[in-house]
């Protein structure tokens, strides 16, 4: 009996940590977010395109209370920076931004996405996803602040 209720427990937590797909804990999600991250890789469809993003020193900042702040260089040299708000919904398995631009990051993609699948998400790393006419295109950053 004492093993039984010994593995039901242990079971119990196991499920209640939910994890995303590619390492992070679900549960830790709006702790980890908060902070600056530069985007260091873009993957469309699996295969990595980083050597196509337009864009250059692509950051994207989650401050507590909801603001969201991104920052890019365009392919002209112009600093663009916007402003938003950001929420973690859907079990903490959605990002939604909610920034007042789109961007266009490689020639295959002018992103107007604003509900994105976490991917991974530790105190180091961000990863999220979207679908859209040419497939999946995932961001990955690194926190930086």
């Amino acid at each position: 009996m004492k093993n039984l209720t010994l593995f039901v427990l242990t079971l119990v937590l196991a499920v209640s940590c939910a994890k995303y797909p590619e390492g992070g804990l679900r549960k830790l999600a709006k702790g980890h977010i908060i902070g600056e991250w530069k985007m260091n890789a873009y993957f469309m469809n699996g295969f990595d395109f980083s050597d196509t993003v337009l864009v250059q020193n692509f950051k994207e900042t989650f401050n507590e209370g909801g603001t969201f702040e991104r920052v890019y260089t365009d392919t002209s040299g112009i600093g663009h920076v916007y402003g938003g708000g950001w929420d973690i919904a859907g079990e903490r398995t959605v990002l939604k931004i909610f920034a007042d631009s789109t961007y266009k990051l490689s020639p295959m993609l002018n992103n107007t996405a604003t509900n994105f699948t976490i991917d991974r998400l530790t105190k180091a790393d961000l990863w999220y996803s979207f679908e859209s006419s040419n497939g999946t295109h995932q961001l990955r950053f690194s926190k930086i602040k």
